[in-house]
């Protein structure tokens, strides 16, 4: 120690001035020490990032609110049930795997987490459309998502969050086709997907409508009495793809559509909590790196969700 006083006085250290500069130094140093200390510790405490979730840096979900039965449900069997159907961009289910993926698939991972309950474990069930409001009043699936078309659900047994997503409806004729608008198809008939609001606009225009399960089962149909399909612009978008220069679409639009959320009637609770999950997603920029990543560029202006 003596020797250490004695090196210090030789080199003037021992100055108050210099002394003063080590005690700065040496607060500075202990300061930081005690927060590279505190954030050790916090970061054994930080909740991780929840598994699935599509943002990645979405915050953890804030605590279950009582007074729905639907959440109760879903937070005491730990999962979340959606009735699904396959729609081109919005739900798909891989050909080599029961795994799905698309926009309505990424929105129902980030209700699965908002409810507390892990985005993985979500289970989609594959049900026709006359069936998914059935089995959603049955206590058999807590949503329905999947292409689900607000506009065309007039029915008092199902409650609606949305709409999240507007698309316009087209038509799509063989490239051999005269045909430029619906009024020029004279009397062709025009298929469309089963339950779909294309097949209902095109009945009350006098339309005379073929229906199937997919878009891609009307278009087999074509060369025949069909003369064009009918559907979102995505699906639309999808046939075409699977048959290219076969087919074209018409200019016109035929209608839009508004996609919403199914839920159990009478569960306000659960319509809030959604209505919230999309809006902060509308808010935030996840919806529309949502849209760029499953349905393309450009980017339109989100809906308001009521």
């Amino acid at each position: 120690m003596r020797s250490v006083l004695r090196f210090m006085r030789r080199h003037g250290w021992l100055r108050p001035r210099r002394i003063g500069c080590l005690l700065v130094v040496l607060a500075i140093t202990t300061t930081w020490l005690v927060s590279q200390a505190v954030e050790g510790v916090n970061a054994l405490f930080r909740p991780p990032v929840v598994a699935g979730n599509p943002l990645g840096t979405a915050a953890p979900a804030p605590p279950i609110h009582r007074g729905s039965p639907t959440v109760d449900r879903i937070t005491q069997r730990g999962q979340l049930i959606v009735a699904i159907r396959d729609v081109p961009g919005l739900a798909q289910r891989s050909a080599s795997s029961e795994h799905y993926s698309g926009f309505d698939i990424a929105l129902a991972q980030l209700i699965a987490h908002d409810l507390g309950v892990d985005p993985d474990r979500t289970s989609f069930k594959p049900l026709p459309a006359g069936v998914r409001e059935a089995s959603l009043n049955r206590g058999e699936v807590d949503l329905v998502l999947g292409g689900y078309e607000v506009n065309a659900t007039p029915s008092a047994n199902v409650a609606v969050a949305g709409p999240y997503l507007v698309r316009a409806l087209q038509l799509a004729v063989p490239v051999t086709s005269r045909a430029t608008d619906l009024n020029s198809l004279g009397h062709e008939q025009v298929c469309a997907p089963d339950g779909s609001l294309a097949a209902a606009t095109l009945a009350t225009r006098g339309v005379a409508v073929q229906t199937r399960a997919t878009l891609a089962d009307c278009a087999a149909l074509l060369g025949g009495p069909v003369g064009a399909i009918a559907g979102d612009q995505t699906a639309i978008a999808a046939v075409l793809s699977q048959a290219p220069g076969t087919l074209r679409v018409l200019d016109e639009p035929v209608g839009i559509t508004e996609y919403g959320i199914g839920l159990p009637p009478g569960d306000p609770v659960l319509h809030d909590r959604i209505t919230a999950v999309l809006r902060h997603a509308i808010e935030d920029g996840t919806w529309a790196r949502l849209y760029a990543e499953y349905l393309g560029s450009p980017v339109p202006g989100a809906p308001v969700p009521r």
